[in-house]
């Protein structure tokens, strides 16, 4: 037969009840809640009382339930537990400071715990409240120490921290919204390096949020359609992205072999400093000993990785993955920073003023036929080339020469290639005629 709860414990269980009631019923009337919970009027009001400090449950000082016509405030419900409760003079009572304690230190998750210092500061507010006497320093501490004795799953500051904090794991909570466009996010990563992960956590929110909500999951897949570039074969990469996320944080070199665009595989030794994803592509940025430089690796053309724990490195002093990036148009950081200016049609020119390409854009000039002249400071200009030519005849290259002439050869050849005549386009291929 199991052992019957302490107050405490009940405390705890029913403040917990509330608060997930009133996430996912908001604005229910006083009359509604208490007959849906089964609790008193004066329970009610102290547990919602103790959620005071809670930003999911009290916004602005009011909390989601309606009592005569009007939103709930915190003024009422402190007004009313001093009205009926006026034996608390002495201070709040050893369950009351316990499931206070509970509230804050379970809010506290997130950011590591709370010090003794808050903890001293909130006790201090709820004995003032209750009309209690504000204890000497010493008695207040005796107090905290025997509360925190009480409850369970609790770590006390160790080495590096001087906080006490819940063992329980965080794990933030999110309104119908939120959660629908979460889950709708992760299907830009079907087919991704991130498929895996994604997937895990989509059927987390599956079998809870939307079961909880009754709506069906399979009208999402009938009626949202994400287009985007994505793997052949997305389960060879396996842990790849994982792995090295692991290696930027933790510091240990790795052996990867790695395939360049021509298809050549070759083997090297590196030590991750940073991940870098840009226009939804996966980059590592890396610490090649062989070359004592840096070097940008495509994520999705690392063939295997495997970890080398034992050679630890430590992050070089002063590096940063932003300032290494810098004016860079892509990832690539292998010519030097340029004026850049562009010319756009008038076809394109919303867009182009809509959108941030680089964060050094300026519009500087825009004629009467509604085309804009646009300039960057960048550098990575064989990346810069390929952006260029995806606009076709919308775009031109005023400066610099060099980069115009590069754009204009790229295009000849382009030409060059539609222009063979006599040759039958699949000439070579077995199969096509």
């Amino acid at each position: 037969m199991p052992e019957p709860k302490s107050r405490m414990n009940v405390m705890i269980d029913q403040v917990v009840t509330l608060k997930n009631y009133l996430t996912e019923q908001p604005d229910q009337t006083e009359k509604q809640l208490i007959e849906a919970l089964g609790f008193k009027k004066t329970t009610l009001y102290r547990l919602l009382s103790n959620l005071a400090n809670d930003p999911l449950i009290c916004v602005d000082g009011k909390f989601p339930v309606v009592a005569r016509g009007r939103q709930l405030s915190l003024k009422t419900v402190e007004n009313y537990l001093s009205k009926v409760e006026k034996d608390r003079a002495e201070g709040p009572k050893p369950a009351e400071r316990l499931l206070y304690l509970y509230i804050n230190l379970h809010n506290s998750i997130p950011f590591g715990g709370l010090s003794m210092k808050e903890i001293k500061r909130g006790y201090e507010e709820l004995i003032e409240q209750s009309g209690g006497k504000s204890p000497s320093d010493v008695a207040l501490k005796r107090m905290i120490y025997r509360d925190l004795l009480e409850l369970d799953s609790i770590e006390r500051p160790s080495t590096g921290s001087r906080k006490y904090c819940l063992t329980e794991r965080y794990l933030p909570k999110l309104s119908p919204d939120s959660a629908a466009a979460v889950y709708v996010s992760m299907l830009l990563y079907e087919n991704t390096l991130l498929d895996k992960a994604t997937t895990c956590a989509k059927n987390e929110i599956e079998k809870t949020f939307f079961k909880n909500v009754g709506m069906k999951v399979g009208l999402l897949s009938e009626r949202i359609y994400v287009i985007g570039d994505t793997l052949s074969q997305p389960e060879e990469f396996g842990d790849t992205l994982g792995k090295l996320v692991r290696a930027v944080i933790e510091g240990f070199e790795q052996k990867i072999s790695y395939a360049k665009v021509n298809g050549e595989v070759s083997e090297r030794i590196i030590r991750p400093v940073g991940i870098v994803c840009k226009r939804n592509v996966w980059y590592v940025i890396a610490y090649a000993p062989e070359h004592k430089d840096y070097r940008t690796f495509r994520v999705d053309q690392i063939i295997s990785v495997v970890n080398r724990e034992n050679n630890t490195f430590k992050y070089p002093k002063g590096f940063s993955i932003t300032k290494h990036i810098g004016d860079s148009w892509g990832v690539y950081c292998d010519d030097p920073v340029r004026k850049v200016r562009l010319k756009f049609s008038r076809t394109v020119a919303n867009r182009v003023k809509n959108l941030r390409y680089h964060h050094s854009q300026k519009i500087i000039g825009e004629s009467r036929d509604g085309s804009l002249i646009v300039e960057f400071e960048a550098c990575g200009f064989k990346e810069l080339q390929t952006w260029i030519l995806q606009w076709g005849p919308e775009v031109e290259v005023l400066e610099p020469l060099d980069l115009r002439e590069q754009v204009r050869e790229r295009a000849r050849q382009v030409v060059k290639l539609y222009q063979r005549r006599g040759k039958k386009v699949n000439q070579g291929f077995d199969g096509l005629a």
